[in-house]
């Protein structure tokens, strides 16, 4: 895949595909500590919701934010704050001194950080690449974030079983000093815009209005907070549970099997770029949902976690090509680039909203029953793409 001509955005993008990495690290190791602490999935549901519930709160003004200032400025001060908050961790955990009540506190001041970083950094490519690049830029990060979650759970699987969690944790700690340091060149490039003189709130208020009176857009969002609802909750606590309490093979299986996930967006993601981007776009990801919706209900049945890391991989490759790159870039080139971070921050707020229910539920019908947790996922999935696709709008959708 070709490089861009922006040379900052280059640094960007390397210093942030060494932090999406130790995120997947981190996910491993803190998914890990809080069972190992209570064995319970619905309190490991619950420490991630702690997190998702100010990123959700605040998400919106994060994008705010971020048409108001600068993007780079919110990544840089993001970074920073989250290396300082998993160096703290590291920290709590080789001392012995780790308590349940402080992975709340933690996950709460990520959730807060994480909010001004996504909306940001969803609109820094349209900010240091022209719109005919686009599709290439948002494809080098798609291809990091699959490379990422192909390599990255395994090394945390390894890693959290050689050398505990602290050693993951400061992987992860280190990867967002890396990241911070990737923004600095993009200082030019990325500069801050001139304060406006409306109201933060009558950003807020503009923002949404644009949004909502897109029909597409509004279909986009409906699709993605389905989505949202089941994802989370399968990834972040179902999984884990999986490899806690069926798959004797414990972290490893569970790096396995999102690693395999990794595996299956990047070929995805690369087939994508080798073919472009899918024409009809709304049928593709109908049909795709259908897929999920069978292989959610499949992961709570599959007797071993070799098969499941397959299955895993397939449907992968196949969101990848449907929406990686194409979504992104749709939203990117629609929306006014003074907009495009509170747009950004709408599409993002299903996702971190309906996070803390998906966590929660998935981790109470895990609790008491894991092939009735993934079946309840898959249903939900069923019953979204079936409303997908009696909806004309959403099958005419073009990228």
């Amino acid at each position: 895949m070709r490089l861009l001509q922006s040379g900052a955005f280059r640094w960007v993008w390397a210093g942030e595909t060494v932090s999406m990495l130790g995120d997947r690290v981190h996910e491993i190791a803190m998914a890990w500590l809080v069972l190992t602490l209570t064995g319970s999935p619905l309190t490991l549901g619950a420490v991630l919701a702690a997190g998702a519930v100010p990123r959700a709160l605040l998400l919106l003004v994060g994008g705010a934010t971020s048409d108001r200032l600068s993007a780079r400025v919110l990544m840089l001060a993001s970074n920073l704050a989250r290396g300082l908050l998993v160096g703290l961790l590291v920290a709590l955990v080789i001392g012995g001194w780790i308590r349940l009540w402080q992975l709340y506190v933690i996950e709460f001041a990520f959730g807060v950080a994480d909010a001004f970083f996504y909306p940001a950094a969803a609109a820094i490519p349209a900010v240091l690449v022209q719109k005919t690049e686009l599709p290439r830029a948002n494809a080098l990060v798609s291809t990091s974030e699959q490379v990422a979650m192909l390599v990255g759970p395994a090394v945390g699987g390894v890693l959290v079983a050689l050398a505990g969690t602290a050693g993951a944790f400061l992987l992860n700690s280190l990867s967002f000093f890396a990241a911070a340091a990737g923004l600095i060149p993009a200082g030019s490039a990325a500069g801050s815009p001139e304060r406006k003189a409306s109201s933060l709130w009558s950003d807020l208020r503009q923002g949404l209005a644009y949004a909502f009176a897109d029909r597409e857009l509004r279909v986009v969002l409906l699709l993605i907070s389905a989505a949202s609802l089941t994802y989370n909750g399968v990834f972040a606590v179902g999984l884990p549970a999986l490899a806690r309490h069926r798959f004797p093979e414990g972290s490893v299986a569970l790096g396995a099997m999102l690693g395999a996930w990794g595996l299956g967006q990047l070929l995805g993601v690369l087939s994508a770029g080798l073919t472009g981007l899918p024409r009809r776009w709304g049928v593709l990801i109908i049909g795709i949902a259908f897929a999920e919706g069978a292989a959610f209900i499949a992961l709570g049945l599959l007797p071993t976690f070799w098969a499941a890391a397959a299955m895993l991989a397939v449907l992968a490759f196949g969101v990848a090509y449907s929406s990686d790159v194409a979504l992104p870039t749709w939203i990117q080139r629609r929306s006014s680039p003074d907009l495009l971070g509170r747009v950004m921050s709408l599409v993002e707020l299903p996702r971190q909203s309906l996070a803390p229910l998906s966590f929660l539920a998935m981790g109470a019908l895990a609790s008491f029953s894991l092939p009735l947790a993934f079946a309840c996922a898959g249903i939900a999935m069923l019953v979204a793409a079936g409303v997908a696709a009696g909806s004309r709008t959403v099958r005419e959708l073009a990228s």
